[in-house]
């Protein structure tokens, strides 16, 4: 059994932007309290660091000491 449509130019491709992209109608999910990240670097306590992920900051790079880290959650809004 084949299926002639599985590899063919026929299909729509999803952007990369679009790929990850979550939207959602539930009214409990989108009142939901979001993290607030911590800008310190935790190796060096640098406070110049940049977001690597577009979420508000949870995974970041320290622009001193070049490593990558997982930020610490200071509080909720």
């Amino acid at each position: 059994m084949s299926n002639s449509n599985t590899f063919s130019d026929n299909l729509n491709q999803t952007s990369l932007d679009d790929a990850y992209r979550y939207n959602t109608f539930s009214q409990y999910i989108n009142n939901m309290k979001k993290p607030i990240y911590s800008p310190s670097c935790i190796f060096c306590s640098c406070q110049n660091t940049i977001s690597l992920v577009n979420d508000g900051g949870s995974f970041r790079q320290c622009t001193d000491c070049k490593r990558q880290f997982k930020a610490i959650i200071l509080d909720y809004k």
